[in-house]
Order: structure tokens, then C-alpha cells, then sequence
């Protein structure tokens, strides 16, 4: 009887171990997967590649019409500008907005896309002023074409183009690279500014368009895989100290 009695406190001891060391083993994984776990924000889409759910088009008498077809958003060739803006929440600051873009027929900007900035507003420009300037519109009253972030990029007609436009409160930084180019994620911004002492605005053409749209000018141009995401803190806290 007694053997009997022993062994069955052996068999509650190794219980008793059992269901203390599961639970622990699932801490340690959990914590394990919450110190690997990427560190950047999901991507949210802004378009769903069937359907303009989210976005208007603001009325205008010169504007063609913003189509879906083959997957894009179609901004059709207009006497002068023709858009569409985004009319659900999006963030004001501390943020990066990623599309693709071509120009299919015309001669300049083919996805130019106003953003907010804080309390204000801004629009990077791809191929304006006749097809090859790239910039932010405006600096200090400074169009693309005047200030300091202008600068000449070489566009194909339907050939892909990838825009990264990242906003923090301390600066604005914009990627652009052709989206077969292997290298582009190594590849230096085009367009990387402080905002410290900075006044940032838009053109009166784009006003309607704001807080957050594309646009092209006297030109066909089509947009895809329109996404943007939130930064983290540790993203936020590096671009500050480089502002410094």
C-alpha cells in the first residue's frame, strides 16, 4: 500500500511540473515572436484595384474622366487637370505613402500626389514643366520648378514609375525609381528636406484635391498599389535627431 501511495505522489510531482513549465513555454515563445516581429507598420491599401471606394472625383469643367481599367486608376487626358482625392480619415503627419505610376499619353505630370503636412499641404510634382521636372510644390512660395527640392528625372512613356513620399514632422523625403530597377533599394532619396523654418503650401490647381489626391496635367496617366502606412516611434525619433 505504501509503494502504491508513493508512486502516486510521483505521478502528481511530475504533474505539478508539467503545468507549471507549459505555461512558461508559452511566455518565452510569445516573447520571443513579440522581439522579432518586424518593425515597420502595416501597409493599409488605398485602393482596392476593382472599385474607386474612397475617392471623388472634385468637379471640374476641364477635367477628363477618372476611370478603373486593367487593375489602375485611369486619369484621363484633360485640357488641364484631372484628378481624384481620397475622402476617408488619413493621418496628417507621421506617415509614408508608396504608388505606382506611368504616363500614357501627354507631355507632363502623371501622378503628382498632394499630401498633408501637419496643418498644411503639399504636392510632389513627377514631370512637370513640360515632363521632367520632379519637386515639391511649394517651398517658401517656391514652386517645384524654383526651389531647392527641383531636380530633372528622365520618364518613359508606359514604363512603371514607384514614388515613396515619407511625412514626419521635422521632414519631407521622396524615393523615385523605375519599378524594374533592382537597385532601388539602395538608391538615395531625390527629394530629402527639413521643414525646420520651412513654409509649405500647394498651387491653387491642386487645392481641390486636398487633404490627400492625384493628379495628372494635359496627360494621361495611370496609378496602381496606392498604399501607405503609419511610422513607428523608433522611425520618428531617427528622422528627428537627423533634423537636428
Amino acid at each position: 500500500m505504501k509503494k502504491n501511495t508513493n508512486y502516486a505522489r510521483r505521478l502528481m510531482f511530475i504533474a505539478m511540473i508539467i503545468n507549471v513549465a507549459i505555461p512558461l513555454f508559452g511566455q518565452e515563445k510569445s516573447a520571443e515572436s513579440v522581439k522579432t516581429k518586424p518593425n515597420a507598420q502595416k501597409w493599409k491599401f488605398l485602393f482596392d484595384g476593382k472599385t474607386l471606394d474612397g475617392w471623388k472625383e472634385p468637379e471640374d469643367a476641364s477635367a477628363s474622366k477618372v476611370k478603373v481599367e486593367d487593375g489602375c486608376i485611369v486619369l484621363g487626358q484633360g485640357d488641364l487637370s484631372t484628378g481624384i482625392k481620397y475622402v476617408k480619415p488619413f493621418p496628417k503627419t507621421n506617415y509614408e505613402v508608396v504608388y505606382q505610376a506611368k504616363r500614357v499619353k501627354g507631355y507632363d505630370f502623371f501622378g503628382a500626389i498632394t499630401f498633408p503636412v501637419k496643418d498644411s499641404f503639399c504636392s510632389f510634382v513627377n514631370g512637370g514643366w513640360g515632363g521632367g521636372v520632379i519637386g515639391l510644390s511649394s517651398v517658401n512660395g517656391y514652386d517645384a520648378s524654383e526651389n531647392e527640392t527641383g531636380s530633372y528625372y528622365s520618364f518613359k512613356d508606359d514604363e512603371w514609375y514607384q514614388f515613396r513620399v515619407c511625412v514626419s514632422d521635422d521632414r519631407i523625403t521622396v524615393w523615385v525609381n523605375a519599378v524594374d530597377d533592382k537597385s532601388a533599394e539602395k538608391q538615395e532619396p531625390e527629394i530629402d528636406i527639413p521643414l525646420k523654418d520651412k513654409e509649405i503650401s500647394t498651387r491653387i490647381e491642386v487645392n481641390p484635391y486636398k487633404p490627400l489626391g492625384f493628379t495628372s496635367w494635359v496627360t494621361e496617366g495611370r496609378l496602381r498599389d496606392v498604399k501607405y502606412r503609419e511610422l513607428t516611434q523608433e522611425e520618428i525619433k531617427t528622422i528627428r535627431e537627423k533634423s537636428k
